[in-house]
């Protein structure tokens, strides 16, 4: 990781944070707190998903689909057959590191804190790549939720329905990471990995430069 620093700072990059993969908490619940685009959509996601869940269950009962308690019942379940869905969401982070062109993709997780992770090691990835690679869990399996929920039958739907909005706020770390890193985006930052050590690096460049969201 040494050389990769120094090419950055060589570049004009300089080290703004750092975290152990234990701590990047922190940086995901300040992404989160900041009110940035990305907040907003996670938190407008998670209130439409409370709804929808309102809504289908009301018209389930109401049109005798099932009752009160199926519709519990078969919703909660869909929050512990979300975890099955753990290994897709990060081989879905491995496959988009990859498309960027890193070798050394790796995963792990963090017992503690039941914390599953997809890193690149020492693969440096700029703001864009970044939410590219951070959400596309969640839109490949909301996308293909979706599809299904078209085509089964009541009791499926309302499972669906659990595993959807229990997987959205699973992904509220992915989210957290893209408020992060979305609020130091006019200065061109980079993000790598240090997987040998447990440590991911947020690099930018010191003066502001415009750039598009």
């Amino acid at each position: 990781m040494d050389a990769l620093a120094r090419s950055l700072r060589e570049q004009g990059y300089e080290e703004y944070a750092r975290f152990s993969f234990n701590e990047l908490a922190v940086p995901l619940q300040e992404g989160l707190r900041s009110g940035n685009r990305y907040a907003t959509i996670f938190f407008i996601i998670i209130l439409m998903g409370f709804g929808g869940i309102g809504a289908f269950a009301a018209h389930f009962i109401l049109t005798d689909a099932l009752s009160g308690g199926q519709v519990f019942w078969y919703t909660l379940a869909g929050v512990p057959a979300t975890l099955l869905l753990v290994p897709l969401h990060e081989l879905i982070h491995g496959w988009a590191f990859r498309w960027y062109g890193a070798k050394d993709v790796r995963y792990g997780v963090i017992w503690k804190k039941l914390m599953f992770y997809a890193v690149a090691h020492g693969f440096p990835v700029n703001y864009r790549q970044f939410r590219y690679i951070a959400l596309a869990p969640f839109v490949i399996i909301s996308l293909l939720l979706a599809g299904a929920f078209l085509w089964v039958t009541a009791p499926w739907k309302a499972f669906i329905l659990g595993i959807l909005v229990f997987h959205a706020i699973c992904c509220a770390g992915d989210f957290g990471l893209c408020a992060y890193f979305f609020q130091v985006r006019h200065r061109q930052p980079l993000s790598f990995d240090d997987a040998d050590e447990g440590v991911t690096y947020f690099y930018a460049q010191p003066a502001l430069k415009s750039e598009n969201p």
